[in-house]
């Protein structure tokens, strides 16, 4: 196996691998070594997911038949707080505005419009320095998931990753939508 490909093994077990930021290795996973590395993953339950147009990649759990023996899930499934979920429909839903409008080659949001657009959903009396210490957790775990990313020499810029599609699909959208109007008629943050 290439080194190249066994970097791409690593990276992907790492989280999302994108093309912007490693193009070696994510060429080799999609056209010089894709049936390799996914026969790898395979063994132990993993399905290897690759968006091109998007340019990324990333590792999901193997759906198994009823009359195949699972493997135990090697991905844990993750329930996301209604913060979190909301950060991520709000960033999907400029992912998409940018994707219709824009000719810039990244989609960006500013610190500053991610908290005007969460301060919406909550209470109209509130603790400021909870609040500021609440959405700075939650901007740091979308982070984490890898579907946001502070731009480098830019202090309120981040930079709103394409694998958050792959995740926040329509459907996932449209349930969240009947939750988000629940909550900001009731203007509860929980």
């Amino acid at each position: 196996m290439h080194r190249d490909a066994r970097v791409a093994i690593i990276l992907l077990m790492k989280g999302i691998l994108y093309k912007k930021e490693h193009e070696r290795e994510f060429f080799e996973l999609v056209h010089n070594s894709f049936g390799e590395i996914s026969d790898y993953f395979n063994t132990i339950g993993l399905e290897v997911m690759v968006s091109e147009n998007d340019g990324f990649a990333y590792l999901k759990n193997m759906a198994f038949d009823e009359e195949d023996e699972a493997l135990p899930k090697l991905i844990n499934s993750r329930e996301l707080s209604f913060k979190v979920s909301l950060l991520c429909v709000i960033l999907r839903e400029k992912l998409a505005e940018f994707e219709m409008q824009s000719d810039n080659e990244i989609a960006v949001i500013s610190a500053e419009e991610i908290v005007e657009r969460l301060l919406v959903f909550m209470e109209s009396e509130f603790n400021e320095i909870k609040v500021k210490r609440e959405i700075d957790a939650t901007v740091k775990k979308v982070e984490d998931l890898g579907f946001l990313r502070k731009i480098r020499n830019h202090e309120n810029l981040y930079e709103i990753k394409s694998a958050i599609k792959a995740f926040v699909d329509a459907q996932w959208l449209e349930d969240f939508d009947r939750k988000m109007q629940a909550y900001k008629e009731a203007k509860q943050w929980s």
